[in-house]
């Protein structure tokens, strides 16, 4: 092999591994999202391991709301939801940055 070739080829190794380190931080990057994605996930996997292991808690809430008035139920779930927009729009304002 020629010099003049040997250095063409240094020359594209160079860049090729400069557009991967660009690459690699381009992935990193975005894995931000994907981790945020995959922690909500989990919890959400870990609640519903303890709701298994924890049943009593699940049927105490029917026996709740069935126990509870329609206007309460209706209540409390008017509550619920508005703390539940509430926390979305904090967690979306606190954790976006």
């Amino acid at each position: 092999m020629r010099i003049p070739r040997l250095l063409e080829l240094r020359e594209q190794r160079g860049a090729l591994r400069a557009r991967c380190a660009l690459q690699r931080q381009s992935v990193a990057a975005h894995a931000g999202a994907v981790r945020q994605l995959c922690d909500a996930a989990d919890q959400v996997r870990a609640g519903a391991a303890w709701l298994r292991q924890h049943p009593q808690v699940v049927g105490g809430a029917v026996a709740l709301l069935v126990l509870l008035k329609p206007s309460r139920l209706w209540r409390w779930g008017r509550r619920g939801l508005v703390a539940w927009q509430t926390w979305r729009s904090l967690r979306s304002r606190l954790f976006s940055g």
